[in-house]
């Protein structure tokens, strides 16, 4: 799959996806003030899977009806929980995901939006 990693979603996140084999971007190597408009228009043009821990993504695409290529919210958790969600997320909702979904993950459940676009 590919990514595009939110300034607050890096760490860990990006080494751990390029060793599973993901194509990965991150917003912090390119401009780490990046607007989130930018963002999202970034992901569109190269078809890749946001990955954030803020909510703001989604309410764009829902209340400004934008496309988007799948968006991936994570909980903001301690690093291991979080390497952990996020395995159990691609695994279980990876698929959902390359189809343009919007996935919101938290330690006690996921809560996946199917995309209408």
């Amino acid at each position: 799959m590919k990514f595009l990693i939110d300034v607050n979603a890096s760490g860990s996140v990006p080494q751990w996806l390029i060793k599973q084999g993901h194509d990965v971007s991150m917003v912090s190597k390119i401009n780490p003030r990046m607007t989130d408009a930018d963002i999202l228009n970034w992901a569109q043009s190269e078809q890749r899977i946001i990955i954030t821990t803020d909510s703001d993504f989604e309410e764009m695409v829902w209340r400004q009806a934008r496309p988007h290529c799948g968006i991936l919210r994570l909980a903001n958790l301690p690093r291991a929980e979080r390497m952990s969600l996020l395995q159990d997320v691609l695994e279980r909702h990876g698929h959902d995901l390359e189809n343009s979904a919007i996935v919101i993950a938290d330690s006690k459940k996921f809560r996946v939006r199917k995309s209408n676009l």
